[in-house]
């Protein structure tokens, strides 16, 4: 059998010029390894395929990319850091400076599936940590990733992982007491709320599950919503629209006479709270509770 050779993807950048990258927050207190790993992205093969983020033995490889309207090196390195970094290397003075394409063009980054490891303690390592903290295609931590659209990777440490997971640990927990303590009718003012309405007639036992699924799955989603001081607005707003005291067209909001109250749900919501409207808010209100 032949034997199989790792196959790298050039995204030497040179051609592609781009704005430098803001100062990251990431990790505030440099930790004493770092790992890169590659972010998954959506795509027609499943989660658990050898090529669903990139195939076994292949590698992609990553190179120190040009400052858009300069075209001058982003290497991430200040002056003190270049000259830091050649005493410890053994390098010629400028060996590092952004303007030593000689140098740079030389520079890679490979990345295999399972991502890289950079030990800090040694110099190598954190020179190409201090690349890849200016590269546009890394997002320096969980936060930065979701406001990185061109991030394909992702750089985190032990510690910064560990900080993540406890932070989501917590934000589960806090949805679940409030879940806890709520009543069938709360439960099923968050589904309607959220677009999951349940039928009048729908079990406690079925409530439950539905709403438990989302507290599962979006925890930030549904304390967002509970939290939302216009919370019990909107659940009476969808009331009157499904009890028609309260007509939806498109996204206008009406009366059964004709009359606009908003044009959208916010200002829907604005002109029950108002107190002007206050005999509009209350014959809805008395209209419900005959309805029902």
């Amino acid at each position: 059998m032949a034997k199989k050779t790792a196959k790298a993807t050039d995204t030497t950048s040179e051609a592609t010029p781009v704005e430098v990258k803001k100062e990251s927050v990431v990790i505030n207190t440099t930790p004493d390894k770092v790992t890169l790993k590659p972010i998954k992205k959506n795509g027609w093969l499943p989660d658990d395929h050898d090529g669903a983020i990139r195939y076994s033995k292949c590698f992609e490889r990553l190179t120190v990319q040009a400052m858009k309207g300069t075209g001058v090196l982003n290497t991430g390195l200040t002056e003190e850091d270049e000259r830091r970094l050649e005493k410890k290397m053994n390098m010629s003075t400028g060996t590092l400076s952004r303007y030593n394409k000689d140098y740079w063009t030389m520079f890679r980054i490979d990345v295999p599936k399972e991502g890289t490891t950079l030990n800090l303690a040694f110099p190598e390592d954190e020179l190409k940590f201090l690349v890849l903290k200016a590269h546009q295609r890394v997002a320096n931590s969980e936060m930065e990733r979701f406001d990185s659209p061109f991030a394909e990777y992702i750089m985190t440490s032990e510690e910064q992982e560990a900080k993540v997971e406890n932070k989501k640990s917590k934000l589960k927990r806090k949805a679940y007491k409030v879940f806890s303590n709520m009543n069938t009718t709360e439960m099923k003012d968050v589904l309607k709320v959220m677009g999951k309405r349940a039928g009048d007639d729908a079990s406690v036992d079925f409530v439950e599950s539905q709403l438990d699924k989302i507290v599962t799955d979006d925890p930030q989603n549904f304390l967002t919503t509970v939290e939302d001081p216009t919370f019990a607005m909107r659940a009476f707003i969808d009331d009157c629209i499904s009890s028609r005291v309260l007509i939806k067209n498109g996204t206008k909001y009406q009366l059964p006479g004709g009359d606009t109250v908003g044009y959208t749900l916010e200002q829907t919501i604005e002109y029950l709270k108002n107190p002007d409207n206050q005999e509009v808010y209350l014959d809805l209100k008395g209209k419900l509770s005959i309805g029902k």
